[in-house]
Parts: structure tokens; sequence; C-alpha cells
């Protein structure tokens, strides 16, 4: 049976579970997509693969993969790759959220953050920079970018659950799209999102700009980053932070406008 598993096609294999829903190529089709699994991991929890729990988060994900394999419709004309992504990044936000896995001293240092970020952008009408955000929270420089590092993974999940639930998509920041809402007014909204982000990434400063690609389209993990561009990883963590700071934000102050 497993010599001719390999001998399939995809499309074979996808048209041979559908009719016989036999385990084996069920735990064929997991394997193969099980990539999948890791690289949301990876990027919910900000690549860190010394995270206290990152086995876990992939388990969660392998486990919504295999329920994406199992419930799966061919006749949806949709790709597995993105039906899969979409409940297992949903999957392991919420696995994340209800393991309270942050310390309340970081969470706490987050909030201080984006409530600094909030205030300067409702007063200004801009996104801040890391000079102007220091000042307005009156510590120096060294200090914001300090918290910044160490707020990075809890900044990435909270931007993602942002972008999840309001259904972002098409930023060139991820390669894989998430939800599409229904109705006409969920879409407009969305896309008028899209395009407020859009603007504002062009507002970034140059060096957040690359690694949110580099990070996002390009696939590339932090180490990665840091010697593309020849900074240290902690660096990457910081800038990466700081620009998903300032565009969470806008997100949020958007949707509650």
């Amino acid at each position: 049976m497993q010599e001719t598993l390999i001998k399939m096609t995809d499309e074979q294999m996808w048209l041979e579970y559908e009719k016989t829903k036999s385990i084996d190529i069920r735990n064929q089709l997991v394997e193969k997509y099980s990539y999948l699994a890791k690289y949301i991991a990876m990027k919910t929890t900000g690549g860190l693969q010394n995270f206290s729990y990152f086995e876990d988060v992939v388990n969660e994900g392998v486990i919504a993969l295999l329920d994406s394999v199992e419930k799966f419709d061919l006749k949806k004309n949709i790709k597995f790759e993105t039906y899969a992504t979409i409940k297992i990044r949903g999957a392991i936000i919420d696995f994340i959220r209800k393991q309270d896995l942050f310390p309340r001293r970081v969470k706490k240092i987050a909030k201080e953050l984006n409530e600094a970020v909030s205030n300067f952008v409702q007063t200004t009408g801009k996104l801040p920079s890391n000079e102007e955000l220091a000042s307005s929270m009156d510590i120096s420089l060294k200090s914001l970018e300090k918290m910044q590092m160490e707020t990075h993974s809890l900044q990435i999940l909270s931007f993602e659950e942002v972008a999840y639930e309001n259904g972002v998509k098409n930023l060139s920041l991820d390669p894989v799209n998430f939800p599409t809402v229904a109705g006409p007014e969920s879409e407009m909204t969305k896309k008028e999102l899209e395009s407020i982000l859009a603007e504002n990434i062009s507002h970034l400063k140059k060096n957040e700009q690359i690694i949110l690609s580099l990070y996002y389209k390009d696939g590339l993990k932090i180490k990665q980053i840091a010697q593309v561009l020849e900074i240290s990883s902690s660096r990457v963590s910081q800038i990466h932070s700081s620009a998903l700071q300032k565009l969470k934000i806008i997100m949020a102050d958007y949707m509650q406008a």
C-alpha cells in the first residue's frame, strides 16, 4: 500500500482519500503538509525555537492539520494549504491564549508600549519613531529598545490575533491568506483596513519594512535575517517588535473607530 501511495500524484491521493477515507492516505497527507504546522507555530511564537512550549504549539498545529485533512472538500475549489493554514493558525492562537504562556511582567510592558503608541497616534495622527515614542514615555531610547525586545513574541502573537480576527490579507506580509469574511460590508471594511495598513507600512522606517518583508514574505527566521542584515538577532527582534506594535495599534484603533 505504501509503495502505491508514493506513486500517486497529489490529485490522485486526494481523490482516493475522498473516496475511501483510507487512514494510510490520511496519514500520508498529514506527513506531506506537516511543514505547515511548524511554519505557522514558528511565525506565531516569534520564530524562537527555545520558546518554552514550542513543541506543544507545533503539536496543536498538527492536530488541526489532521482535522483539516479529514474535513477538506475538493469540490469547494480552494487550495488545501490555504484551508489548512486558516484552521492551524486559529487553533494555535486559541491554544496560546488558553495556556497564558507569557509572564505577567512581559504583558505589563507590552500594555505600556501599546498604550504609548496608541496615545501618540491619536494625538498626532501619525506613527511615532522610536525616538518620539521614547520621549513620550519619558524613558531613554535604550530602555525602549530593551522593552521591545522583551515583548517580541507577545507582539507577534498579538498582531496575528488582530489580523486573523479581522480577516486581513494581501499586505505582502504573509504568503498565505487569512480567511475571507462574508458579506459585502465586511469585505469593504477589510479592503479599506488593508489599504490603511499598506499605507502605514510605507511610512515605517526602511529597516522595519525590510525586516517585515524578510520575515513574512520571504519566510526567513530571526537568526537568518540577522545574518542577511549583519546585525544581532536581538536587534532584529527589537525592530520587528517595534514595527508590529505600530501596525497592530493602527488596526485596533481603526476597528474601534
